[in-house]
């Protein structure tokens, strides 16, 4: 580790030597700087195959430190994105292929409900969700398919390491952070400690 004028493995005589405030102050803003980065890397090889907003990934990026070792974070990359955040269209879809509408404008064609498309993978056809509707802002499906009285339950996409698919990424990302966290803390720390000391 290169040296730094404040070093993040002295945490703790950091806070004898310093207010405790300012140094939990100079590691949160350090967290949120790297954390910033690591979603950039993580975003970039993401989107690239798969249709889903830098935003989205970056809300479910989070990065914590370790409770043992202050040099050490943990990249937490959230639970599977809800399927309604990749670009669903609706359209109307077939209820049964063997049942016809009895009476009204449309006697004798298709029984048809709103169904719900979406599109994962940019190098994949939009998928149909099968059972599925858009309302809401959710895209929904009943518990039990075969009971239309059922709890409608949302649907849900891929997660991050699962769109990813490259373990490389997530580690490369870790190696980002832990490089990268120190020299945000050290700097940090100077910046809070110039401004109390009315040097900025």
């Amino acid at each position: 580790m290169p040296n730094y004028k404040f070093d993040l493995r002295g945490l703790q005589q950091l806070k004898k030597q310093y207010e405790d405030a300012d140094v939990e102050q100079a590691l949160a803003w350090a967290l949120d700087g790297s954390s910033g980065k690591a979603a950039t890397l993580i975003s970039r090889n993401t989107r690239s195959r798969y249709t889903v907003r830098a935003a989205d990934i970056k809300k479910r990026l989070s990065i914590q430190r370790h409770r043992r070792d202050p040099r050490r974070a943990l990249l937490y990359t959230g639970r599977r994105l809800p399927l309604v955040q990749f670009s669903p269209r609706q359209r109307w879809v077939s209820v049964n292929p063997n049942r016809t509408v009895q009476s009204g404008p449309r006697k004798g064609s298709k029984m048809r409900r709103r169904g719900v498309t979406v599109r994962v993978r940019k190098d994949k056809p939009r998928q149909l969700v099968q059972g599925g509707w858009h309302a809401k802002g959710h895209i929904l499906r009943r518990k039990d398919r075969g009971d239309n009285d059922s709890q409608p339950i949302m649907r849900f996409g891929p997660s991050i390491p699962e769109m990813v698919a490259n373990p490389s990424v997530i580690e490369a990302a870790q190696d980002l952070v832990r490089k990268d966290l120190p020299e945000q803390f050290s700097n940090r720390l100077e910046y809070i400690l110039n401004r109390k000391a009315g040097r900025l």
